[in-house]
Formats: structure tokens, C-alpha cells, sequence
């Protein structure tokens, strides 16, 4: 099969179920002060219901961080090989902004392979989990690797887009995939923030993080803004099989806001300063933007079907009567 940068959407989910896991059973299993590992779980006396919620949902974790590590392994060589290629690369970077954004999936899978080695991974290797602290700068470094692309990315698709004419008719929620990235890299970046002893890792990756954010916001409401007066003026929906692209919005809103919260925790370790309500703000603000727009989405969708089997049974009749 023809190698493209989408491809990298399957350890990209891997990667975001098995994360989920990860924080379900860190909130959810009493593991005190210490690392949290499988020993802790191993060692824990569970009831016969939380045995038979908690026990699956590690060998899920498990399996989908195997999956995610050893696919995006396997991806990256063909990547490299794709990148060598300058005729399969030059027909895909000056493709619709639809197909070139996908240059963004590879970025974020991997930042998304990083929070997987600092959880789960972790998690199932307990030296690594009391050794996390050696990880903070490696960590830093592939952030700032990961930073730069896309960065530059952002740069020369940007120049693309200013320098020919787009097709507006083409533009929807795919577009949005660079902000997605956005959001993926900086919760690397921001989780070394709050993570690190290292005032000096910490201090970098924050700054660093809040920069990217910025520039992240500034796309997000700049696409989304315009994607939804194109939507308005065209007023109908997308084609069925793109619909589903308006949903990119929730897991945008949720990274920004963890990402911002987790700024306010390097400010409140390093700095002492008080940011519960700030941090109170961020997360529940995001969630309520996330809410609202699943319900706006949902409600969208529906409406459109409502007004397509209303013309559909309207036509028929209209034939039957003829």
C-alpha cells in the first residue's frame, strides 16, 4: 500500500486510548505519594467488580501501547523513505490544503507516542517510573525536535496557501489538523513543565509551551472563524463521509486546556503562586466549549437529515402526483 502521512492516525489512536486508560486508573486506584505502577495494582486487594472493570482495562492499556510504539516505529521508517521521495512528496504538499495538512498526523502521533512512554510505558516498566526525572531532559529535547517541525511545517504550508489561489469550496474541519498537532505537541511540552524538579527543564518547556500555545489559539480561532463563514454561506453541510471532521473541535479544546492547566501547576511549584482558581477556570471553560460544540455539531447534523428526507419525500410525492 502507497505510504502517506495519514497512515499515522492508527498509532495516533492507539496511543490517545491507551493514555485514556492510563489516567482512568490513575485517578480512579488509591497508589499514595509513590510511582504509579503495575506492582501498585499488583499489590492492591480489589473488590470482584473492580476486578473485572480494572484488570481488562490494563491488558487494553497494555496492548494498545505495544501497538502504538511498535506501528509508529514501523511508520517512521517508511516516513523517512516518503521524505526521499521528492516526487511522492512534492505531489503531496501541493495536493488541496485537505490532503497537505495531513503532514501534521506524523508530528502529532509521535508527540503522542511521548506522553504514552512518560504514562502507560511507564507504568508497566516500574524503573522507569522511579527514575522519571532522567527522562525530563531527553523528553525536553524531543520536544524541542518535534517543536521545530512543526513549526516549519506551519511556515511552508502557510507560504503555499498565500503564494496560490485556494479552492474554498474544499476547506472543512480537516483543515484544523495543524491545530490539533498544536495541541498534542505542547501537552508533551507542558507535561515536562509540571513534571520536572529541574527548574531549568521546566522552565524552558513551559515558556516554550506558552509561545506555541499562542500560536496554536491564534490558528484555532483564525480557521474556525473562517470555516464556519464558509459554512454559513454555503449553507448546507458537508459532504456525509466529512461530517464527522466538526468532532476534530473536542479533542482540540480539551489538550489546549489541560496544556494551559498544567502551565498554572509549573507556576504554582515553582512559584508558589496561587492558580486554583485559574486553574479551575481553564479546565472547566474547556469542557464547556467542548460540550457546547458536540451539541451544536449533533444538532447541525440532525437538522441537515430533517431537511434531506423532507426534500426526498417531498420530491417523491411531487413524482408520484406527475
Amino acid at each position: 500500500m502507497k505510504f502517506t502521512p495519514f497512515k499515522f492516525q492508527l498509532p495516533l489512536a492507539a496511543g490517545g486510548v491507551a493514555l485514556m486508560a492510563y489516567n482512568l486508573l490513575l485517578l480512579a486506584l488509591p497508589h499514595g505519594e509513590g510511582s504509579f505502577t503495575v506492582l501498585n495494582i499488583a499489590a492492591s486487594k480489589f473488590s470482584l467488580g473492580q476486578t473485572i472493570l480494572y484488570y481488562p482495562l490494563i491488558a487494553i492499556m497494555l496492548a494498545l501501547t505495544i501497538i502504538n510504539l511498535f506501528v509508529v516505529i514501523v511508520f517512521v521508517k517508511q516516513l523517512i523513505q516518503w521524505l526521499f521521495n521528492k516526487e511522492e512528496y512534492t505531489a503531496f504538499m501541493s495536493g488541496p490544503p485537505t490532503q497537505s495538512i495531513g503532514a501534521f498526523v506524523p508530528i502529532a502521533s509521535l508527540s503522542m507516542t511521548a506522553c504514552v512512554i512518560f504514562g502507560p510505558v511507564t507504568f508497566f516498566i516500574p524503573e522507569l517510573s522511579s527514575n522519571m526525572q532522567s527522562l525530563m531532559l531527553p523528553g525536553l529535547i524531543f520536544y524541542g525536535f518535534l517543536l521545530f517541525m512543526l513549526l516549519a511545517l506551519e511556515i511552508k504550508l502557510l507560504k503555499v496557501w498565500f503564494s496560490q489561489p485556494l479552492d474554498v469550496t474544499k476547506l472543512n474541519f480537516v483543515w484544523l489538523l495543524d491545530v490539533f498537532a498544536f495541541g498534542l505537541v505542547n501537552l508533551t511540552g507542558t507535561g515536562i513543565a509540571a513534571m520536572s524538579s529541574d527548574r531549568v527543564i521546566s522552565s524552558t518547556a513551559a515558556f516554550a509551551s506558552f509561545l506555541a500555545l499562542t500560536i496554536g489559539v491564534f490558528l484555532l480561532i483564525t480557521k474556525l472563524a473562517y470555516l464556519i463563514y464558509l459554512q454559513i454561506k454555503a449553507n448546507d453541510l458537508y459532504p456525509k463521509p466529512i461530517q464527522p471532521s466538526y468532532f476534530i473541535i473536542v479533542p482540540i479544546t480539551c489538550l489546549f486546556g489541560f496544556s494551559f492547566y498544567r502551565i498554572t501547576l509549573y507556576l504554582q511549584a515553582h512559584f508558589e503562586f496561587n492558580v486554583e482558581l485559574l486553574s479551575f477556570l481553564l479546565i472547566n471553560f474547556s469542557y464547556v466549549i467542548t460540550i457546547g460544540w458536540i451539541i451544536f455539531s449533533l444538532n447541525l447534523i440532525s437538522d441537515y437529515f430533517k431537511n434531506y428526507f423532507y426534500r426526498s419525500e417531498f420530491s417523491a410525492t411531487q413524482w408520484s402526483i406527475v
